[in-house]
């Protein structure tokens, strides 16, 4: 190995340090409380390093936030393709909203914390219930994809599919607050509020399945 290849490997490691401790005071505290000089003290180091590696702390929060975004999405991404081609919309409807719900409830306080940020820098990647926000959220894009596979979806414009994908999620990111907040629940209660959710939520793609027309009504 080069001595320039040890070097970026050298850089990169610190990198992911700096951003895996930025991650545990997001964690811990939320985002508008971290900082240069947590991070820095929290590593041991002067905040001075820090700013060797990243612009400043939106540059981090950017970072991490891509980071934790594309992980969620591979991670989501990897279980639907084990879907097989030949299961029913209910199943793989299914499928997509229980590893949402249990992928991004193991990511904990930190999840939870980034996406009930209201500052302008954060809502540019987390905002999900804007118009055309199928386009541009991975998480509402396969909400709609699986939608599209329900019996008379078809008939529906696009923009009732991604509302009724909105709707969807923003009940889903409700019962995965809770379950971050309420952490010591027994795990057959978790399991059953989660099959309970799913049911739901299948009434009410099943619903608006069959009711939806091409004006949305």
């Amino acid at each position: 190995m080069s001595k320039e290849q040890r070097q970026e490997q050298e850089r990169e490691a610190m990198r992911n340090l700096i951003l895996a401790t930025a991650g545990e005071l997001v964690a811990e505290k939320g985002i508008e409380k971290l900082s240069i000089r947590k991070i820095a003290e929290r590593m041991g180091y002067s905040a001075g390093i820090i700013y060797h590696y990243f612009q400043g702390k939106e540059d981090i929060v950017e970072q991490l936030l891509q980071q934790g975004y594309q992980e969620l999405m591979g991670g989501l991404t990897a279980g639907l393709d084990m879907a097989l081609s030949e299961e029913s919309a209910e199943i793989r409807f299914s499928r997509s909203l229980s590893q949402f719900i249990r992928l991004t409830t193991a990511e904990g306080s930190q999840y939870r914390n980034v996406m009930l940020n209201d500052s302008p820098s954060v809502l540019s990647h987390t905002a999900v219930l804007h118009k055309g926000a199928a386009l541009e959220r991975n998480a509402i894009s396969m909400l709609c994809s699986s939608l599209r596979h329900f019996s008379g979806m078809a008939a529906c414009h696009e923009e009732e599919i991604e509302l009724t994908a909105q709707i969807i999620w923003s009940a889903a990111f409700g019962l995965i607050v809770r379950l971050t907040v309420e952490k010591n629940l027994p795990e057959e209660q978790k399991e059953a509020l989660i099959t309970r959710h799913i049911a739901a939520m299948l009434l009410i793609a099943g619903s608006r399945a069959k009711g939806g027309t091409a004006d949305g009504g």
